[in-house]
């Protein structure tokens, strides 16, 4: 019935849309309204706003780590950050430069994009490679359906771990748990993010049973 409704009342098909709420609210993206009108209107992970605002206020350098379409680094452009990183291996990293240079910002000096795994993997970038030289203090947002674990282990030689804030999504009770003992065992301190109640009414539609974002910053 929601699916109804939503096609006989919202436009159909991609195009550029100025976002009406959330973290990015007032930056333009391609979006379909069929399948995004939670984005549009600021639901979209709208958990996260309150911490994450003070988050992109108190940081030199913002990086999205599976940024996909760059929703999150559009906000981070939109900042005072002097360093903005997108990380995305897929072809999807060509929407998320149309959807910059929609707002005015092209890769360069400040805005940089990096289309390498992060992590362990062989060809990949490391955390500490990622943030060498950065100006910190350092946000990461990760999201990258299960490599969390590994992306962390990849800072355990980084210099400059206090100067390090992570927002990061969790794809399993197991990597929640592992997570969270390594940021703790790293010197800081955790805070999980629960689903908001009315979330029963309007869900977001996730292909895992659990999804749900960790908070960790330096004691």
């Amino acid at each position: 019935m929601k699916q109804l409704v939503k096609r006989l009342v919202l436009p159909h098909g991609r195009q550029f849309r100025r976002l009406r709420g959330g973290i990015a609210r007032g930056m333009l993206m391609e979006i379909d309204l069929a399948h995004q009108s939670q984005r549009y209107f600021g639901f979209d992970e709208r958990e996260l706003l309150a911490t994450l605002r003070k988050l992109i206020q108190s940081t030199k350098s913002q990086i999205d780590i599976g940024a996909n379409d760059g929703y999150y680094t559009m906000a981070f452009l939109r900042s005072k950050a002097e360093r903005v990183i997108a990380c995305e291996p897929g072809p999807v990293m060509e929407q998320l430069i149309a959807n910059a240079k929609a707002n005015g910002y092209e890769p360069g000096k400040r805005f940089i994009t990096e289309r390498r795994l992060v992590g362990l993997s062989e060809g990949g970038v490391s955390i500490t490679e990622l943030v060498e030289g950065l100006p910190g203090p350092v946000l990461l947002k990760v999201d990258i359906d299960g490599g969390e674990f590994e992306l962390l282990q990849s800072a355990a030689t980084c210099e400059s771990l206090n100067d390090l804030r992570w927002l990061i999504e969790t794809h399993s009770p197991e990597l929640e748990t592992q997570c969270v003992a390594w940021l703790q065992s790293h010197g800081y301190r955790t805070r999980i993010i629960y689903n908001a109640r009315w979330r029963v009414l309007l869900p977001e539609l996730r292909p895992i049973p659990h999804n749900r974002w960790l908070i960790a910053e330096p004691v």
